[in-house]
């Protein structure tokens, strides 16, 4: 699309054209050797383009919005740009618009032709002189009904800058200083407050804007009813820039019929085709179905409609409002209520509560001796209608949403009584047990916490949605979940069929199927992945889980990268603290020479320091370890940091895990280099380390040693038990958990030898393929464990939520990295060989852990808490009793027998086999 600044920019070569048009068809004289151009016509040329030169000095247009030109503007020669609405008299005139409103352009018969050539929603981009319109021709309805700009030249014309990414509707871009939704001295006078006017101010749209290529666009206008009859479920929504019919049949009579005169009024919906156009009307073809129809009130303040989602949630129920909508701006107002009932007290008031919030209900003293709500269980399902009113001064409850107002009740039903004695209690304290409320999953989603966090999750996942395909133009593509087993990798969930000995195995990932996706041309794809995996569970990891899948051809890892934070970015919940892009990017190595771990949380310092050349000559350290292989790294707290000795339990589980390494611990004195840690490090090394680590007296130093790798990781370890020791104890500020600190790991090794066997396999996965200055190392199979790979995590304090990768796309080379390298028999990704043999362009792509991510989000203990149904650590259900025995019948259809391997009564005892 062009901007205002490249149309204007363009002017020179487009006057050209224009000039090349008027003059006499050149001659041209054509033979082996060479073109003639017909030189007097050049000489015309030239002329002429120095005749209107001159001309555009002396009378430079103004570049203005259509809102802008009134009859003051008579005789301004002016650059005007809009999408075409209607051509009337075979391009005579023609009525464009853009953001601000409309303006009719009047063709001289030198460019009508031209002009009658355009299509509705092209755009057109012209210079003219404004004059004023013939009486006869004049429209008192519109803003710009008294002037026509009669056009001089056509700068740009055609349907290229139409964005269709944005659902077709192409903003103009203005210059500095000059707002195409200036707020109008008439607009000034319906305001009664500054709250009001800011919705002016702030608005995306006016009234005067839409056409038949906005529908489909959800929308938030501001502006008044018109005066005059209107249909029962038809309003006429005006402003200052123009009007637009609102279609409200959606919305309750008597709520339309209650709208104050010369109220402003905030209209929610959706841009719809209108079903009998509107002649002289330049929203004519379209209208506003309406999902809400706001009066806006001077006494509350502005709420941004667009972040506030005003939708509708109590359309097509019987409530009138959800249990935590009420505020005291609906004193007065008569509601049904639906929901649980959660307390009761006295048989005077009780509270009902449902997915929103809870609502103070009570119960007048003409109905206590027919309504008995002391015999209805708690978690009931009612109705309730009733009058809202402020409670009385002293008793509103702040801490409460609805804590202002309570509902006079008029009438209950009981929808359905609960048991009287329920497994669990809805609590926020005193919870059961994780396993029993994963039992009772139905009733445990009732809670605070799981609404908020279920609602978060799919707000996330829609605005990611949304970003991908209405911004990036991605295609969501449901893949497979039946596969076949691949080997390698985690172990997979076997299913199994009716035809003996054959079992699909279900997808650990899209990962070929997106793939061959890319062979297939759809280059921009994503779903929202479910994935499979038969390992044991951790806090942060179940056997079925969610993921933000994505791939994309002709791409690198920079702009994969980009395209990761781009949608955590638009998706990143408004509360939070803002997200600073780009994120910084480390490479692996530097990773595990500063914290030991290739996620490292940067929350915090306590940087390794490598002393592994100062100690690697002493043998009583080495132990038996060569020296190459040897590595010594330390950490050094700075006081305060209490008892050492009292860090040992807290410690101690992390060094069990590392049996062939040492640790050893100090508190520097000022006789540190004469004290007994010489005795370990040797006199000469003490002072050196002492030296290199800037020692002072009070410091804590950790000392870790042995092979480099497992001393590395150990001591990498370490620093997080100590820092997580030292801040329980106040000793050290505590971590944000919400803390912004995401990171980049880049330049991963692309192979790593199996401790066991020393065979090479893959860090990441075999289809990722070498860093460019290292592809030639690849290629000729030599130094392989130097080779770094382009794949690269997502690290967000501490915890990998992505991992990604660009793809090997040659047939040869993947099978070369399988066959000759990984040694990994590949016939069963013959299906991904052939299409990449068929042509694949290269590409690319990531995965966002979708249950984790969020997890960290609502800061939640483990994903089990972002997940309606979860499975336990171990992987079983309690709510269905999941996995559970087949019937012999059923064993027989699908040919399989159990074999005992051990008594018990548990399913564990069992393993199934063909």
């Amino acid at each position: 699309m062009m901007t205002g600044c490249s149309r204007f920019r363009s002017l020179v070569p487009t006057i050209h054209r224009l000039l090349l048009a008027k003059t006499e068809p050149f001659r041209i004289a054509t033979s082996s050797s060479s073109i003639r151009f017909c030189s007097a016509a050049m000489e015309d040329v030239k002329r002429r383009r120095l005749s209107l030169g001159n001309q555009l000095a002396r009378s430079s247009p103004k570049k203005v919005s259509c809102s802008k030109l009134n009859t003051g503007s008579v005789g301004d020669l002016v650059l005007i740009e809009g999408d075409v609405v209607e051509s009337r008299d075979s391009g005579r005139c023609l009525d464009i618009v853009d953001t601000t409103g409309s303006v009719r352009l009047t063709a001289p018969n030198s460019l009508r032709t031209q002009l009658a050539k355009m299509h509705r929603t092209d755009r057109v981009t012209v210079v003219g002189r404004v004059r004023a319109r013939p009486d006869p021709e004049r429209s008192e309805g519109e803003r710009t009904g008294d002037i026509e700009v009669l056009v001089e030249r056509i700068l740009g014309m055609g349907r290229d800058s139409i964005n269709l990414a944005e659902g077709g509707y192409a903003k103009v871009e203005w210059p500095e200083g000059l707002s195409a939704l200036d707020v109008t001295e008439q607009e000034r006078g319906k305001c009664s407050s500054e709250s009001i006017l800011e919705y002016f101010r702030r608005r995306e749209y006016t009234c005067a804007v839409f056409r038949r290529h906005d529908i489909g666009r959800q929308v938030h206008l501001v502006g008044w009813l018109e005066d005059g009859g209107h249909l029962p479920d038809r309003m006429m929504l005006r402003d200052s820039y123009g009007a637009i019919q609102l279609r409200v049949s959606t919305i309750p009579e008597e709520h339309r019929n209650g709208i104050p005169e010369n109220a402003v009024i905030l209209a929610t919906g959706t841009i719809r085709a209108r079903p009998t156009m509107a002649k002289g009307l330049p929203t004519g073809t379209v209208e506003v179905y309406v999902d809400e129809l706001e009066v806006l009130d001077p006494n509350k303040p502005y709420e941004n409609p667009v972040s506030t989602r005003r939708l509708n949630i109590n359309r097509f129920t019987d409530r009138t409002h959800n249990c935590g909508q009420l505020r005291a701006s609906h004193a007065g107002q008569k509601v049904t209520l639906c929901g649980w009932l959660e307390y009761v007290r006295m048989n005077m008031f009780f509270t009902l509560r449902d997915g929103y919030g809870s609502t103070q209900v009570v119960v007048p003293e003409a109905v206590t001796n027919t309504v008995k709500l002391d015999g209805i269980p708690f978690e009931s399902i009612l109705k309730v209608t009733g009058t809202v009113v402020k409670r009385p001064y002293g008793q509103e409850n702040g801490q409460q949403a609805t804590g202002e107002i309570e509902v006079i009740m008029d009438s209950v039903e009981v929808l359905n009584p609960a048991r009287s004695r329920l497994p669990i209690d809805i609590q926020e304290h005193n919870q059961a047990k994780e396993f029993l409320r994963i039992e009772h999953r139905y009733i445990d989603l009732r809670s605070a916490k799981l609404q908020h966090n279920l609602r978060l999750r799919s707000q996330i996942i829609m605005k990611m949605r949304e970003f991908m395909i209405n911004r990036c133009g991605f295609i969501e593509v449901e893949t497979p979940t039946l596969f076949r087993r691949t080997p390698g990798g985690a172990q997979e969930f076997v299913v199994p069929t009716r035809k003996p000995d054959h079992f699909y195995s279900l997808v650990q990932s899209p990962q070929q199927f997106k793939q061959m996706l890319m062979s297939g041309a759809i280059d921009r794809y994503f779903q929202v992945a479910r994935c499979y995996r038969d390992e044991a569970t951790r806090p942060d990891r179940q056997p079925e889980f969610t993921q933000l899948d994505l791939e994309l051809s002709f791409t690198d890892r920079h702009q994969i990268m980009s395209l990761v934070e781009g949608i955590l970015d638009a998706s990143w919940p408004s509360q939070l603290h803002p997200l600073q892009l780009p994120f910084p990017r480390m490479t692996y190595q530097e990773a595990m020479s500063r914290y030991g771990c290739d996620k490292p949380d940067t929350r915090f310092g306590l940087d390794l320091r490598d002393l592994s050349t100062i100690l690697s000559s002493n043998e009583k350290m080495r132990h038996g370890v060569a020296t190459p292989d040897f590595g010594a790294f330390a950490i050094v707290a700075k006081p305060p940091n209490g008892n050492p000795k009292t860090f040992k339990t807290a410690l101690t589980k992390v060094l069990k895990e590392y049996p062939r390494c040492k640790f050893a611990v100090s508190v520097v004195s000022d006789s540190w280099t004469e004290s007994s840690i010489v005795n370990l490090f040797g006199v000469r090394e003490t002072a050196e380390i002492k030296e290199r680590l800037k020692l002072g007296t009070g410091d804590l130093m950790l000392l870790g040693y042995g092979k480099a790798s497992e001393a590395q990781e150990m001591m990498g370890r370490v620093r997080l038990a100590l820092y997580t020791e030292l801040e329980e104890r106040n000793l050290r500020v505590t971590r944000s958990v919400l803390a912004p600190n995401f990171l980049w790991i880049v330049d991963f090794p692309m192979f790593a030898a199996n401790e066991e066997t020393g065979q090479l396999e893959t860090v990441h996965h075999p289809f990722t393929t070498a860093h460019p200055e290292d592809m030639h190392k690849l290629r000729s199979k030599q130094d392989l464990a130097s080779i770094r790979s382009q794949s690269f995590d997502l690290v967000w304090n501490g915890m990998e939520i992505g991992g990604g990768s660009v793809r090997i796309h040659e047939a040869a080379l993947q099978r070369m990295v399988l066959a000759d390298i990984l040694q990994i028999e590949h016939s069963h990704l013959q299906h991904l060989l052939d299409a990449l043999e068929s042509g694949c362009p290269p590409h690319g792509g990531f995965a966002i852990g979708l249950d984790r991510y969020i997890s960290l989000i609502c800061r939640a203990k483990s994903i089990r808490e972002v997940i309606a149904f979860p499975k336990t650590i171990n992987g079983k259900d309690p709510l269905s009793k999941a996995p559970v025995r087949i019937t012999d019948e059923e064993k027989r259809l699908y040919h399989i027998r159990t074999v005992d391997v051990g008594e018990g009564e548990g399913e564990e005892e069992e393993k199934v086999e063909s």
